[in-house]
C-alpha cells in the first residue's frame, strides 16, 4: 500500500518455517526444497547455527534483511509507484523488511502439543500490514524506522475427530485468503498483485481451527473481528473459512476461501489519521462521530486458487477473487451525521484475476511470469474513488546462489483502462525495473 492510502502450511526452505496462506509462494519453495534436500538435511538458518541450537530443537529463531530499489521509467513524479507494492517508492532504495520470527511449530502427530509464533517487522513494510488501532500515529507515513507485529498467536494440536487431528490457533495471524503472503522470504517476487494489496486483508485477530479431514483435505473455520484492525470491544465478529484439496499425485491443488463481516468502523476515524485502511473513505465533516450504519456495512470476499504442476520444473497458478461491500459512507453520497442522504451511496464491488508461471531453470534459478487484471468498480479499494480496471504483467527471477542469499530482479508494466492513474494521475501506464536482495538468517 502507498502511505496515506491504506491498504495449508508448507515447509519454506527460504526461512525454515511455515507459509501462511498462499499457493504460488509454495512453487519456488518446493522446487528449492528438493534441491536442498539432496545437499544437506540440516534446515537450520544462520542464526540457529550461530547459537548452537541442535537440529532437532523444537524452537526456531530466524529472519531476514530485505532491501530493494525500484526505477520508474515515468520519472519520480510524486515519488510513488502507484499499484506497485510493497516497493512503492520511485527511484530510491527501500529498507523493506528487517524481520525476526520466534516460533515453535506444531507437531502433526497423535499427541496433544502446543506451539506459538511471534513476527517482528522493522522497515518500510510496516505500512503494508498496518492495523488500525495498533501504533496509531507512532510512525510518520513513508518512514523507514516503523515497527509492526504482524503475527502473535498461540496454537494447539488435538488428535481428535480425524486421524490428522484438529489444530486451534488464537491471536493475530496472516489471512488465509488468496495466494500471496507478506513475509518477503516466502514470496516468489518482490512486488505483489493489485488483488493482494487492494483486494484482500493482510492480517486478522481471532480464533481459527484447522481440521485435517484426510491427508489431502483440510477445512479451516474461524471467527475474526475484521480486516487489519486491532482489538476493540465495539467491533462485531465475522467469519473466515477455507477448503483446501490436494490430488493424490500432488499435481493439482485447489483452495477456496471466504471471509465475511462488518469492516467499516463504529465511529468515523479522525480526519488527520495518517493511514486509512483500504476501503475506507475519509469524510472530515463526520470525523469522530458515531457511525449508525456500521452494523449493516458488511464486506464479503471469495477467493479461489488453482495450482497445477505441469512437470517437475513447471508450475502454473491461477487465482480469482470477488469482493463486495454494502453502501460505504462517503462513497457516492453526501453524509449528514454519518448517514448517506440519497440512494447514490454505492454498493462497492471488486474483482481480480491473476495467472502465474514458475519454471526451474536450475537448482539456483527460477523464472517467474505473472499477469493480472483488477477491477475496482467504484475506486474505494485503490483510494482513487473512481472506477477503473488495472492491469499488470511482471517478468522476474529468483536467484539463490547460497542458502542465505536471495536475489530477485523483475520488470513490470502496469496500465489503467479508463483514467490516468500513474505519475500524479497524468499517465495511464507505468514501467518499473526493480531488484531486491535478501540475507536470510
Amino acid at each position: 500500500m502507498q502511505p496515506g492510502s491504506g491498504p495449508g502450511d508448507s515447509q519454506a526452505p527460504d526461512s525454515g518455517g511455515t507459509l501462511e496462506g498462499g499457493t504460488l509462494t509454495r512453487v519456488a519453495a518446493e522446487i528449492e526444497d528438493t534441491a536442498r534436500a539432496a545437499v544437506s538435511p540440516d534446515t537450520r538458518g544462520l542464526l540457529m547455527r550461530a547459537l548452537g541450537a541442535p537440529v532437532t530443537s523444537p524452537f526456531r529463531l530466524r529472519g531476514w534483511i530485505e532491501n530493494s530499489f525500484t526505477s520508474n521509467a515515468n520519472g519520480r513524479g510524486s515519488g510513488v509507484n502507484f499499484g506497485v507494492n510493497p516497493n512503492f517508492k520511485a527511484d530510491q532504495w527501500m529498507g523493506n523488511q528487517y524481520y525476526i520470527i520466534a516460533e515453535k511449530p506444531l507437531r502433526q502427530d497423535d499427541t496433544v502439543n502446543f506451539g506459538f509464533r511471534m513476527d517482528n517487522m522493522l522497515g518500510n513494510d510496516w505500512q503494508f500490514t498496518y492495523m488500525q488501532g495498533l501504533f496509531n500515529r507512532a510512525f510518520p507515513n513513508g518512514w523507514f524506522a516503523g515497527y509492526d507485529m504482524p503475527q502473535l498467536y498461540g496454537e494447539v494440536h488435538l488428535p481428535i475427530l480425524t486421524p490428522g487431528g484438529l489444530d486451534v490457533k488464537g491471536g493475530r495471524w496472516y489471512t488465509i485468503t488468496g495466494f500471496e503472503v507478506v513475509p518477503a522470504a516466502d514470496r516468489v517476487l518482490l512486488s505483489v498483485p493489485y488483488s493482494f494489496t487492494y483486494g484482500q486483508p493482510f492480517t486478522h485477530i481471532g480464533v481459527m481451527t484447522t481440521l485435517h479431514i484426510t491427508d489431502r483435505i483440510d477445512l479451516y473455520n474461524g471467527t475474526i473481528n475484521g480486516w487489519d484492525r486491532w482489538i476493540n470491544e465495539r467491533y462485531l465478529w465475522g467469519y473466515i473459512g477455507e477448503l483446501s484439496w490436494t490430488s493424490r499425485n500432488d499435481q493439482h491443488k485447489l483452495n477456496f476461501a471466504t471471509v465475511w463481516g462488518p469492516n467499516q468502523f463504529p465511529s468515523f476515524l479522525p480526519a488527520n489519521q495518517p493511514i486509512y485502511p483500504t476501503g475506507y473513505v475519509n469524510v472530515p465533516s463526520v470525523a469522530g462521530l458515531n457511525n449508525p450504519g456500521y452494523h449493516r456495512d458488511d464486506r464479503t470476499l471469495f477467493t479461489l486458487v488453482y495450482d497445477h504442476k505441469w512437470t517437475g520444473k513447471l508450475r502454473q497458478v491461477t487465482s480469482t477473487g470477488a469482493g463486495m461491500e454494502r453502501a460505504i459512507p462517503g462513497l457516492g453520497a453526501p453524509l449528514i451525521n454519518g448517514v448517506p442522504q440519497n440512494a447514490e451511496a454505492k454498493y462497492d464491488t471488486w474483482y481480480g484475476f491473476v495467472n502465474g508461471f514458475a519454471y526451474q531453470f536450475s537448482d539456483t534459478l527460477t523464472g517467474v511470469w505473472r499477469s493480472e487484471v483488477f477491477w475496482d468498480t467504484n475506486g474505494a479499494r485503490t483510494g482513487k474513488l473512481v472506477g477503473d480496471r488495472y492491469y499488470e504483467m511482471t517478468l522476474g527471477a529468483r536467484y539463490k546462489p547460497r542458502d542465505w542469499l536471495l536475489i530477485r530482479p523483475e520488470a513490470r508494466y502496469d496500465w489503467s483502462q479508463f483514467h490516468p492513474a500513474y505519475s500524479n494521475d497524468t499517465r495511464k501506464s507505468q514501467f518499473t525495473l526493480a531488484l531486491d536482495v535478501l540475507v536470510l538468517f
